[in-house]
C-alpha cells in the first residue's frame, strides 16, 4: 500500500508532463535526477547513520566509466551502464570494507577524503577524461525497445521510470530484515553487535548499496547535462545530498524526495533577487532546521494522514 502511495505521483507527473514547456520539463527532470542522488545518500545517512560525504566520488566514478566506454570504445549507453555501475558497487564495497572500521568523524573524514582523490585523479588524469576541461557533447542514450530518448521529454519519461524503480527497492529493502538490521545499528552499535549483528557487513551493504543507487543518477546525469567536469563532483555536490536528506527527512523514502523539490525549486523561485538569493537561501534552510528538526516528511505526514484517514471515513460512510 505505501508503495502505491509513493508511486501514484510518478503516474500524476508523467501524464503532466507532455503539457509543460522545455524548461519546466528540465527543471522537474533535475529534480528527478537529485531525489536518485538523495536516495542513495539518505539509505546512509537515515538508515545506516552514517554521513558519507564520499558519495559525490561514487557519482563520478559512474558518470565517467559510462561515458569514456561510449566515447572511446564505442560502447552504447545500454552496454555501458551494467560495466560503470560493478565499477562503482566494486569500488565502494573495497572503500567500505576499510572505512566502515572507522567510527565518528574518522569515517567523515576518510570519505570526504576519497571524493576529493576522485575529483583530484578526474581532474589530473588529462589524456584520459580531458581534466578540468572535461567531457563535452554527451549523447543520449541509443533507443531501446523502439523507444528514443532525444527528446527531453522522453529523457524525463527515462528518469522517472528509474526513480520509480529505485523508490520500489528500497521501501522493499528498508522493510527487510537487512533494514531492520541498518536501523539496529544505526541506533546503537554496540547493543547491535552484542545482539549477534554482523556491524561491518551490514555497514558495507549499506555502503555499496547507497552507492549502488547514486550511480544509476551518475549514469543518468552524464546524458542529461551533456558536459562532465570533475567541478561537478567537488566536496558541495555531497553536501547538497546530505542537506536534501535532513531537510526532506532522514530516515524516510519520501524525505531525500522533498529534499530534492525543496533543493531545486526554492532557489528557483527565489531568482527574482539575485544579489540576496544566497542570503534568504542560507535563511530558509536555518529556519527549516531550527523549526522542522523532523524534515519536510515529518511536518507534513501528520497532516497527509489525516486527509487519508478522513477520506477512508467518509469513503466507508457512503
Amino acid at each position: 500500500m505505501k508503495s502505491i502511495s509513493l508511486i501514484l505521483p510518478a503516474i500524476f507527473l508523467g501524464l503532466l508532463a507532455p503539457t509543460l514547456s522545455e524548461y519546466q520539463i528540465y527543471l522537474l527532470s533535475l529534480t528527478l535526477l537529485w531525489s536518485i542522488l538523495a536516495l542513495g545518500m539518505g539509505l546512509i545517512l537515515g538508515y545506516a547513520g552514517e554521513v558519507n560525504f564520499g558519495q559525490a566520488g561514487f557519482v563520478a566514478i559512474s558518470a565517467y566509466v559510462s561515458t569514456l566506454l561510449r566515447t572511446k570504445l564505442g560502447f552504447s549507453f545500454w552496454e555501458a551502464a551494467p560495466i560503470a555501475l560493478a565499477t562503482t558497487v566494486g569500488c565502494a564495497a573495497i572503500v567500505g570494507s576499510i572505512t566502515m572500521r572507522l567510527r565518528g568523524p574518522f569515517f567523515v573524514l576518510v570519505m570526504l577524503a576519497f571524493g576529493e582523490i576522485v575529483r583530484l585523479i578526474l581532474s589530473n588524469w588529462q589524456s584520459m577524461t580531458n581534466g578540468p576541461l572535461g567531457l563535452r557533447q554527451i549523447a543520449p542514450p541509443e533507443p531501446i525497445f523502439g523507444m528514443n530518448f532525444q527528446s527531453k521529454l522522453s529523457f524525463f519519461y527515462l528518469i522517472l521510470a528509474v526513480l520509480t524503480l529505485v523508490i520500489i527497492a528500497m521501501i522493499r529493502l528498508v522493510n527487510s530484515r537487512m533494514g531492520r538490521v541498518f536501523v539496529a545499528a544505526r541506533e546503537d552499535e554496540l547493543l547491535a553487535e552484542f545482539l549477534g549483528v554482523p556491524l561491518m557487513k551490514s555497514k558495507v551493504i549499506a555502503l555499496s548499496t547507497g552507492a549502488f543507487v547514486g550511480a544509476l543518477g551518475g549514469l543518468l546525469l552524464a546524458p542529461f547535462l551533456t558536459v562532465l567536469s570533475p567541478s561537478q563532483f567537488s566536496m558541495f555536490a555531497a553536501v547538497d545530498m546530505v542537506v536534501m536528506v535532513i531537510v526532506g527527512g532522514a530516515g524516510t523514502i519520501v524525505g531525500p524526495i522533498m529534499g530534492a523539490i525543496f533543493l531545486v525549486y526554492v532557489p528557483e523561485l527565489l531568482s527574482f533577487s539575485h544579489e540576496i538569493r544566497p542570503i534568504l537561501m542560507g535563511t530558509l534552510l536555518i529556519l527549516a532546521t531550527m523549526f522542522i528538526p523532523s524534515g519536510l516528511a515529518g511536518f507534513f505526514t501528520p497532516y497527509i494522514d489525516r486527509f487519508i484517514s478522513r477520506w477512508k471515513t467518509k469513503k466507508a460512510s457512503l
